[in-house]
């Protein structure tokens, strides 16, 4: 049985057990505890960066407008009545979904927020929730307080920064709020034990520096890097790599990525120079094989570089959540092997 049926089976009957996107699963327990001691434990609080979120029973229409939280959701057994599009793929069975959590979708339709355009207040309103998900999401003060006058919304945890949740923190805060914290836990576990595995598998992956990039869409000419933080990055230390210090040492002035100008392009080298492609890796590839300046990085000199589908693999990544690092490690993994002569 593969990995993603195997899931949608244990799914099915409540007993998932997967995870992952920085930080140990001790520092996550702590950062969502609240008044749930377990699971199904109603009613439960939980501190968030802008008050805290009271759920006096178990939710039964929930709103997702954090990007990647549908999939913790999913992963739990649970369906949203609506959900937040994060990456468009247009092929997919499942209308928003990635094609690891597809399997797990049930029966009910789910409305969904197209990535062009976040819903307003009211649209969210519209669909009478009992619980706002946004703890992937940018959510601030005002919105927060709009929403939370009429419905539970469960924001990000307390010093966190939009968009950048840590992925044991995300699931195990939505395990509390859906009363599956032990679950959720189980989760947590499983993805960790997944990175260990590919650790032990791939030791010459230690200590290597890595920069995963792509070519800025800002008309520049340049480059954009992902940070410290960010999923694409973090997926790639879990495996045991290094933030290359170049990227690690740039501002990102509370974003998740940093532009690299012509100018600066030494700074994208590393042990593994990861791209994610735009529009189609032939395309990204093309552009980036016929700029004289990016070809002068040494990694890329070495063949040290390798080109992510922005659907299925760079969407995985992207996600990096308990049900696409699976997804992600079985994708990726051979390519780092290869472009590392490992």
């Amino acid at each position: 049985m593969s990995r993603r049926s195997a899931l949608a089976a244990l799914a099915a009957v409540s007993a998932l057990v997967l995870s992952a996107c920085g930080g140990s699963s001790d520092d996550s327990a702590d950062a969502t505890s609240g008044a749930a001691a377990g699971d199904g434990a109603f009613p439960v609080t939980i501190p968030n960066a802008f008050g805290e979120t009271t759920i006096d029973s178990a939710p039964e229409r929930i709103v997702v407008i954090g990007y990647t939280d549908v999939d913790p959701l999913l992963a739990l057994g649970v369906q949203p009545v609506a959900f937040q599009e994060f990456v468009t793929f247009p092929d997919a069975a499942v209308p928003g979904l990635g094609p690891w959590a597809e399997d797990l979708a049930g029966d009910a339709e789910m409305e969904l927020f197209p990535v062009s355009a976040t819903p307003s207040v009211e649209e969210v309103l519209a669909l009478q929730p009992d619980l706002v998900v946004a703890v992937s999401s940018g959510i601030e003060q005002e919105e927060y307080d709009q929403l939370s006058a009429l419905v539970p919304v469960l924001a990000r945890p307390e010093g966190s920064t939009a968009y950048l949740v840590d992925r044991d923190e995300a699931t195990l805060t939505i395990g509390q709020a859906v009363g599956k914290a032990d679950q959720a836990q189980e989760l947590v576990d499983a993805v960790d034990q997944d990175f260990a595995d590919a650790r032990e598998a791939n030791p010459s992956f230690a200590g290597q520096s890595v920069v995963v990039a792509l070519p800025a869409t800002d008309g520049s000419g340049g480059y954009s890097a992902y940070v410290e933080g960010d999923t694409r990055t973090q997926f790639f230390q879990d495996l045991g790599f290094e933030l290359a210090p170049g990227i690690a040492d740039l501002d990102a002035e509370g974003g998740f990525f940093v532009t690299v100008s012509p100018e600066q392009v030494q700074l994208l080298d590393a042990d593994l120079v990861v791209v994610l492609a735009l529009t189609s890796i032939e395309e990204t590839r093309g552009t980036l094989e016929a700029d004289p300046v990016f070809a002068t990085v040494p990694a890329v000199q070495a063949g040290r570089i390798i080109y992510v589908d922005p659907l299925s693999g760079g969407g995985a990544l992207s996600y990096n959540d308990v049900l696409s690092v699976p997804f992600a490690l079985d994708q990726l993994v051979p390519q780092v092997q290869e472009a590392l002569g490992s």
